[in-house]
């Protein structure tokens, strides 16, 4: 198998998203160091700690077992940065001038900000806010992109938003990553209108973009040698580094989402041994010590089947490297590894045993019913142009900063100014941008506060 070295070089550049400015602080970090350190101290991830994983998060629950999407994202971080640098450290060994830190950095960052767009309840909160659109937007949208942006709403979509808009508004470009990080991010680089789960491309899945943030979508895709899949460049094939991001987030989660579960007493010991055991157990250095408590076996089965399964999915990157460098690659990496099987089977499991349980299932009719609520309130008094004295009110609870946009260059507060200035498309994402950005527990206490089930306490 032929290494392309060009190749390589044209799909890994330190361009930033609408910007001209360089590394300041090149002899000692590198651009995609800046990316990840811009991510880490940015509020939109910050307040994934109190977003639920799976199960309920403190202070949503009296367990402080359950992991939140703050901690999750650091895990498949950190897994990603593995994936990066072992991929790195192969390319040089075929004489490709890459370096793999900076390939594990890039990684790293993308998979930091994997879920950041996820709203409050993750699944559930897209959920509601899917149905909301397909019950409230008849007249309200014309334009059929608009409309689908909506009522296909996308957690992906709202993260490539938030990196590319949001974070740092009035600003071209928001927190302006590399380039490189931002389609390493982009595991659906699709337009909401060109969705196709049946084609058999993973790209085109789901939406990784709305209408409104297309021409940050435009440069970042034409700044690589990647194939478009539909005649408008609406839709793309994925960045191969992209198929690294997806792995590591499915390495963690089905193994993880086991962990919590043990130490939630969902599932038993047996359960949890039974599915992780046989996955570890093809490394030939790990060894169970059956004297050891539960609690410290359970660890190191967690331990031992990530590792197996990092070092798989490298195995198929290699293996099916010809095909990532001709956009051939249609399948999951995961899919892929040797321990598929055992993979397939821990997904049925917790399919049936953890996602259907009673914690979760009682999250998510919370959440349903809460974004629902939001929605409701808030959008009637974001779409009027003349609202009554309650939805006057409710459109002055948003933060300005939400109605600002660096193409209007607005330095006004004013709510009514500000909302006048918009098109009803982008009013509801701005609405959208608002209840997005919230804390599971904000969601939920202002909701109660809102449709008076309880009392503001100052």
């Amino acid at each position: 198998m032929k290494v392309d070295t060009q190749f390589w070089k044209n799909i890994i550049i330190t361009k930033r998203l609408a910007s001209s400015e360089t590394n300041e602080h090149a002899e000692c970090r590198s651009a995609f160091d800046m990316d990840h350190d811009r991510i880490v101290y940015s509020n939109f991830f910050r307040r994934l700690h109190d977003k639920t994983q799976v199960f309920p998060y403190a202070p949503l629950s009296n367990s402080g077992q359950a992991r939140s999407r703050l901690s999750h994202s650091l895990e498949v971080s950190c897994v990603a940065r593995s994936l990066g640098i072992r991929l790195g450290r192969y390319l040089t060994e075929q004489n490709v001038d890459v370096s793999p830190y900076d390939i594990g950095m890039i990684l790293a960052s993308a998979c930091l900000a994997h879920d950041i767009g996820n709203p409050p309840f993750g699944h559930s909160g897209e959920y509601a806010i899917q149905q909301w659109a397909l019950s409230h937007l008849d007249g309200a949208l014309t334009d059929s992109w608009e409309k689908n942006d909506i009522i296909k709403f996308e957690g992906n979509a709202q993260g490539f938003r938030i990196l590319s808009r949001l974070e740092s508004c009035q600003r071209k470009g928001g927190l302006r990553p590399t380039i490189t990080t931002l389609a390493a991010f982009m595991k659906y680089p699709c337009s909401s209108c060109l969705v196709n789960r049946a084609a058999g491309n993973p790209a085109l899945k789901k939406n990784g973009y709305f209408k409104s943030d297309r021409l940050s979508f435009d440069e970042v895709f034409s700044n690589f040698p990647i194939p478009s899949t539909d005649s408008s460049k609406r839709a793309f094939n994925r960045h191969p580094l992209s198929f690294l991001t997806e792995a590591a987030d499915d390495i963690c989660y089905a193994v993880v989402d086991l962990e919590d579960a043990y130490h939630l007493g969902i599932i038993r010991f047996e359960d949890i041994h039974s599915f992780l055991e046989p996955i570890a157990r093809t490394d030939n250095s790990f060894h169970d010590e059956k004297s050891y408590d539960p609690d410290i076996r359970i660890a190191r089965l967690r331990s031992a089947a990530i590792s197996t399964l990092i070092n798989q999915v490298m195995d198929v990157f290699i293996e099916y490297l010809y095909k990532f460098q001709s956009f051939e690659y249609t399948s999951t990496l995961i899919d892929d590894v040797q321990s598929a099987k055992h993979y397939a089977q821990i997904k049925e499991f917790s399919q049936d045993n953890i996602y259907n349980s009673s914690r979760v299932l009682e999250i998510e009719c919370a959440g349903f019913k809460t974004i629902g609520g939001l929605f409701d309130i808030f959008m009637n008094a974001v779409l009027e142009d003349s609202p009554g004295s309650q939805d006057a009110i409710s459109r002055r609870m948003i933060p300005p900063q939400y109605f600002k946009r660096y193409e209007n260059e607005s330095a006004t507060n004013d709510h009514n100014i500000l909302i006048a200035e918009l098109t009803p498309y982008e009013r509801i994402l701005s609405v959208t941008d608002y209840i997005c950005g919230m804390t599971d527990r904000y969601a939920v206490e202002l909701y109660q506060r809102l449709s008076g089930i309880k009392l503001p306490v100052y």
